[in-house]
């Protein structure tokens, strides 16, 4: 069964408020709390998804009645099987990628940031700047003229080697005649 636990001490201080320092000065004020979701009856089983697929961490801004009592700006809720999987750096990257989610709301007029009615800072989130919907099947089928492939070219074009870096890279035309010489 799905089980909610509060997250250790060592998760909000030794990543959240960390992080928050390092990467986001922008969410300065902003309280982040982290929850733990888990099977109670099998710790290896992950848990946690999103639109119907497994997540490993998903951000949560906090309803304006739960901040009124005293809970946290937004909640990271983390996939307890998952993290404990992880290294530092990568537990690191799960929770910069979630906070990255977390945009401050700025008032147009004065430039400063807007609050609710309790005096806590209005967020909102951040969409990705990449959301992809692939079907193999699809791709096969219909290989170049596919939206799975032409979605994957242009990522590609656009980012060039940032997400798929996958090793090193074959010299160039050019640069192998050089090579040569």
């Amino acid at each position: 069964m799905k089980t909610y636990s509060r997250a250790s001490s060592d998760v909000i201080e030794t990543h959240i408020t960390r992080i928050l320092d390092v990467y986001h000065p922008d969410l300065d004020g902003v309280t982040v709390g982290a929850l733990f979701v888990f099977d109670d009856e099998e710790t290896s089983l992950q848990v946690l998804k999103h639109q119907g697929y497994p997540a490993v961490a998903q951000v949560r801004i906090t309803p304006i009645r739960d901040r009124a009592l005293g809970v946290a700006d937004a909640v990271i809720v983390i996939d307890r099987a998952s993290w404990l999987m992880m290294s530092a750096p990568q537990r690191d990257a799960l929770i910069d990628h979630e906070l990255y989610h977390l945009v401050r709301v700025i008032d147009e007029e004065t430039g400063r940031p807007k609050t609710d009615a309790v005096g806590r800072p209005k967020l909102k989130i951040r969409q990705h700047d990449h959301q992809l919907g692939w079907f193999d099947e699809i791709a096969k089928r219909h290989g170049e003229a596919s939206p799975e492939m032409r979605q994957a070219k242009q990522l590609i074009e656009q980012t060039q080697q940032l997400y798929f870096d996958f090793g090193p890279r074959a010299p160039r035309k050019r640069e192998a005649r050089a090579e040569a010489h």
